[in-house]
């Protein structure tokens, strides 16, 4: 039986967990929330399978060792190895692209574009996952090799930014005229507003949504939920702490409780 008083997890390459820890905390308020995001190693979309498993491997440990009663993988890259991550592990882990599927198949698109990391948008496993329940639906991916870790960088330089984006969504529309575009990487919610700037009329899919839901739903279910009013939030980072501090109020977070620098 889960315990309701222990810590939920949340894990990343960098900082674009962050935007799950928003809505989990939006809808969970409750909760206390551990971070770990692996700024040190970021990005992991450029590095191999096994490379990103064994990464993978040490967050989910450092977790466990805090004795988190789920953890929530906000990477997308590494949510697509969740299958060979969770028999590694006794306790549940919640993968941002199952649920950013679910949402595509609940709501009967047609077609979406998919903006993301060239590992993910590699692995397939957005349209693996999508054409199992929806099977007619057209998705069209490009990776981007530069915008997570234009974001990771905390400067926000909105030329570079805006011209990544343009250059890769421009990629996907040249092939077909998507109005769904998945935000296919955690770290891309963090400058929605320039996705918005650049295509103003595009349904943006944030998977950190979704993927807030899904672990309200699992402690739901299991009746974990914590009862508190306020819950902690405690960030740990192989990399720069402050880049955290300053994302964290971009982002409208409660303000974190504890900071560590932790190498793995």
């Amino acid at each position: 039986m889960l315990n309701p008083s222990n810590p939920i997890g949340v894990m990343d390459s960098g900082i674009g967990g962050l935007t799950v820890v928003k809505e989990l905390q939006r809808i969970l308020p409750g909760e206390d929330i551990i971070y770990f995001g692996d700024s040190a190693n970021c990005p992991y979309g450029n590095k191999t399978s096994d490379q990103i498993f064994e990464l993978s491997c040490h967050m989910l440990r450092f977790l466990g060792g805090n004795g988190v009663k789920c953890t929530a993988i906000a990477c997308n890259t590494i949510s697509t190895m969740a299958d060979r991550l969770r028999p590694c592990f006794d306790y549940q882990i919640i993968s941002i692209v199952e649920e950013a599927a679910q949402y595509v198949i609940r709501e009967k698109l047609r077609s979406v574009g998919l903006i993301a990391t060239e590992f993910t948008v590699a692995s397939g496993k957005y349209a693996e996952l999508i054409h199992k329940g929806n099977p007619d639906c057209h998705v069209i991916g490009k990776g981007s090799p530069l915008l997570a870790a234009l974001v990771d960088r905390g400067d926000f330089n909105q030329h570079d930014i805006n011209l990544e984006i343009t250059t890769q969504v421009d990629n996907i529309l040249s092939r077909e005229k998507v109005e769904n575009l998945i935000l296919g990487c955690t770290h891309y919610p963090i400058v929605e507003e320039n996705f918005r700037q650049c295509y103003p009329g595009m349904n943006l899919i944030n998977p950190a949504l979704e993927q807030a839901n899904a672990v309200k739903a699992y402690l739901t279910g299991q009746n974990a939920l914590n009862p508190q009013k306020k819950g902690t939030f405690t960030i740990c980072t192989s990399g720069d702490p402050q880049v955290y501090v300053n994302v964290g109020k971009r982002l409208g977070l409660f303000e974190a409780s504890e900071l560590k620098v932790v190498h793995i």
